[in-house]
Order: C-alpha cells, then structure tokens, then sequence
C-alpha cells in the first residue's frame, strides 16, 4: 500500500535506501514491517510487528524524519517490545521504549523530529527501568483500565481475523500454532540477520545497551583470552634483590620482580578440531608470551590418549605438530600433568569439547578453548570463531 500520496511514497522510498546505506541492520528489518495508514494518528506509531502512521504526515515529513522513522519500527522489531511488554500499560510501555529508542537513535546522528523528543531526561536507559519510572509518575486510573479492555479486545480480533483468513482455518490446531511457528522462523531469521551483521560490525553504536546479548557475541575471542591471562601479567616490586641504580646515593629502592609463568598448552587431535583456529590460537598464545620475560610452556597433544609432549621456553615461538586421529578423551591430559609436570597455574585446553572429561576438577585453572559449541564441566570457556579472518 502506498504511503501516503506519490509524493510521500517516493520519499519513503528515499528514506528506505538511506537507512540501507546508513544501517544495513535496520534497513533490512525495516523492509519487513507492515504499513498501515491510520488517520486517527498525529504522525505514526510502532510496536514490533507493524508500523502505523498517518498518510498526511508521510507527505510533510521530510525524508530524513522519515528514515528516523523506519529506524524506530525496525529497532522496536529487533527489542521485541510486544512480547516484552507483558501486563504493562499500553500507553506508558509505548512511551517507554520509544524513549529508549530515540535515545539510541539520536545518539547514532539520525534527524529526530520535535514531538520525538524527551528523551534525554532518562539517558540510555533500558525501556522497563523508564516504565518504571513513568508509572511512578502516572498512577493507574479508570482510563488505564479501558484502554486494557480495549487492548485485549483488539488483539483477539486481530487473532481471529488472522485465523480465519488461512485456508484450513476449520482446524482449530492449525489456526493456534502455524502463526506461532511464523513468529518463530521470523525471530530466527532476525537473529541469523544480527549475527551477521554483528561479526561485520556493522551494528549501531550502543546497541547492546538495550540488546545485552549483543555484548558477549560482539566482543572479540581475542580479548578473552587476554582476560584470561591478565591475572598473571603481573609484576612486583620487592626489595630482595635491592634496585641497584640509586644504592651510590644510600636510597634502597624496590626492584622490579617479573614471576615466570607456568602453562600447559593441551591440543584434541582427535580430527575434530578446525586446523585454522587451531593455528589462529596457538599465534595468539605466542603473540601474549611476549609480555613475559620469563615463561615455561608445556605443549601435549592427546586425543584418546598422550601423543606428544614438548617444553618452550622463554623466547621459543610455539608451534605445534599434529599427530593422532582417535576418539576425544580428556583424562589422560589431566592425569599426566598430575603425574609428570609440576602444577601449572593454569591448563589452556583447545577442543570441540567433545569427550570424556574427568571426574573431579583440578586445582589449577583450566580455560576451555573451544571450536564448537559443547559446555564442558567445570572450569571457563572461550568460544572461538571465525574473526581472524576478517
């Protein structure tokens, strides 16, 4: 359907491949929302699954406005506002999400129009902590309650209407669950749809502020293997050996002490394991082994058993040769370390975490490098991916 007359269907058009050039994101989701003109509205209204607006005010609005408010459809898609709104008030959850909505979009350079704002008072708050808010401020009254009438009345109309328009509407199953399992294959889709544009990068400034999510899938496996190892990049200063450049002047200063660093390296060879990632992590255990002066790493490669064993030393590049091709059993890594190493303070274990695991946790810390997408039982997990490549 047209929005609008032609003049404000060819600015839509415009403000539609704006927001593709600007976010692809949002342009993509935006491109799936229903249009439905509804005269009864200042200017346009959007909660998830479609988007309602005023054909006149497509016509007025410029073709910026009209970017921002494809942009607030497609993010109140992506938030899941409908289904979060639970026994919220209508009026105030619609106030509350296009505040924190807004907030996000003006944050991200888009026009915003002049009743849009109001924002700022909340700043980038999540949508229930500004309903909060807001029903502090606006106690429930009579009008509230009809409004739920209303809003429930509507909602089974519209599900009737949606029922009865299918062709197998005589059945009752059929109309419960095929638009239940729409829903479902379209909130898969949104999901694949920010994945990818996550790993691109590719997502609005601020986002995983409102999308918690988003912050783990965005954050780089890089940087949590660094987590990891920060707790033992650590130097003290200690006064035995004294700091000899200041001893001719009687001051004795504390000289700096660097602790070597003890690590075993443990590589599944099992043939389940990706040789690319194995080599993207054993170059970033290499690049982080810089930052100590003194280290001593054990590498073993096991599958079903022990297959090799090699210790680098300070200033040794690690590398690795892989040899086995059985069946993935982590116990005898764990056995041999408490039988032929000292305890290390930490176990960096790379597999698709896929096997036998042993039955008690060990002292030291174990950090599960994984290439798939098992849940080992005990210890940390770092889930590799594919961004090195990018």
């Amino acid at each position: 359907m047209a929005a609008g007359g032609v003049k404000g269907a060819e600015k839509l058009q415009r403000a539609r491949a704006r927001l593709m050039m600007q976010s692809p994101w949002l342009g993509s989701v935006a491109a799936s929302i229903p249009l439905l003109p509804d005269e009864n509205l200042m200017a346009f209204e959007a909660d998830g699954k479609r988007l309602r607006y005023r054909p006149g005010f497509f016509d007025e609005a410029g073709v910026e406005i009209l970017e921002f408010v494809l942009a607030n459809a497609a993010l109140h898609r992506i938030l899941g506002h409908d289904e979060r709104r639970g026994r919220r008030r209508s009026r105030l959850w619609q106030e509350a999400t296009d505040y924190a909505i807004n907030a996000l979009l003006d944050e991200n350079g888009f026009l915003l129009p002049d009743f849009a704002r109001g924002f700022e008072r909340y700043g980038s708050r999540t949508a229930e902590s500004i309903y909060k808010e807001l029903a502090r401020e606006h106690p429930p009254s009579e009008e509230d309650e009809n409004e739920s009438e209303e809003g429930e009345a509507e909602e089974q109309k519209e599900a009737k209407h949606d029922a009865s328009s299918r062709p197998d509407s005589a059945a009752e199953d059929s109309r419960q669950e095929l638009p239940a399992l729409e829903e479902k294959l379209q909130m898969e889709e949104l999901r694949r749809l920010t994945e990818r544009y996550a790993e691109a990068g590719e997502l609005p400034e601020g986002i995983e502020r409102l999308l918690p999510e988003l912050a783990a899938s965005r954050r780089d496996w890089r940087q949590e293997l660094h987590c990891f190892f920060d707790p033992f990049v650590k130097n003290d200063y200690r006064f035995s050996p004294p700091n000899a450049k200041h001893l001719y002047r009687g001051v004795s200063l504390p000289s700096l002490h660097s602790e070597r660093l003890d690590l075993v390296v443990a590589v599944d060879s099992s043939g389940s394991v990706d040789p690319e990632l194995l080599r993207a992590f054993l170059a970033e255990v290499d690049a982080i082994m810089e930052q100590f002066a003194d280290y001593r790493i054990e590498l073993i490669v096991a599958d079903d058993r022990i297959r090799s064993h090699r210790r680098f030393e300070s200033g040794e590049p690690l590398d690795c040769k892989i040899v086995g091709g059985g069946g993935t059993d982590f116990r005898p890594v764990f056995d041999y370390v408490e039988r032929a190493l000292e305890p290390p303070r930490a176990l960096l274990y790379f597999t698709d975490g896929m096997g036998t695991y042993p039955a008690g946790e060990p002292l030291y810390e174990t950090l599960w490098v994984l290439a798939g997408e098992s849940q080992p039982l005990f210890g940390k997990c770092l889930t590799l991916d594919r961004s090195f490549d990018e």
